[in-house]
């Protein structure tokens, strides 16, 4: 039989271990270690009762867990207040990035806004300049077709346009050529 034991039941309820994604589950690990810690009380207080030593070491072992039962209890206390700390950072956090959200959103809305004016600003420079030339091309059918109205007018009265008229002066050039052959003639003789 053990005459000393190294651990003692305060040791085993506050024993701490490191977590990692895939482990034991802490419930049934605490289940465990309270249960081999009663075990070794009721062992510890047995041996007293055998050795006949005084009560004391029970009473301190209960001391030892209330003391570890007080840190963890601050412990508790501190990780509760570092998750509300977490929840506020959290809630900070959102709050933050749902604000930049809407800056960049009336930031885009701005920009669309700009494009959508510079686009119609645009579009009526551009109707502008098409009615300006639209009229110019007006003015200038209207002024070619007076203009060719005036040359086929011209060209109507041009005497070797009819064939009448081109026979009338034909027949005037050959009455001018027969009065100067004469001329000619009479002047000879």
């Amino acid at each position: 039989m053990i005459d000393k034991i190294e651990i003692s039941p305060a040791d085993i309820r506050h024993k701490e271990f490191k977590t990692s994604v895939v482990g034991y589950k802490k419930s049934e690990i605490r289940e465990y270690l309270d249960m081999l810690a009663e075990h070794l009380e009721d062992l510890n207080a047995m041996r007293i009762l055998n050795s006949k030593e005084p009560q004391v070491n029970v009473y301190e072992d209960r001391a030892q867990t209330a003391i570890a039962l007080e840190q963890l209890s601050k412990r508790e206390e501190l990780i509760a207040k570092t998750l509300i700390l977490a929840e506020n950072t959290r809630n900070d956090i959102i709050r933050t990035a749902k604000q930049e959200a809407e800056n960049i959103i009336k930031e885009a809305e701005l920009a669309a806004k700009k494009a959508i004016d510079d686009t119609r600003h645009y579009i009526n420079a551009l109707k502008h300049e098409f009615i300006t030339l639209k009229e110019n091309r007006r003015q200038f059918v209207s002024t070619a077709h007076a203009q060719c109205r005036i040359m086929m007018e011209r060209l109507e009265q041009d005497p070797m346009y009819v064939k009448e008229k081109e026979a009338e002066i034909d027949k005037g050039f050959d009455e001018a050529k027969e009065i100067k052959t004469t001329q000619k003639v009479d002047d000879v003789q």
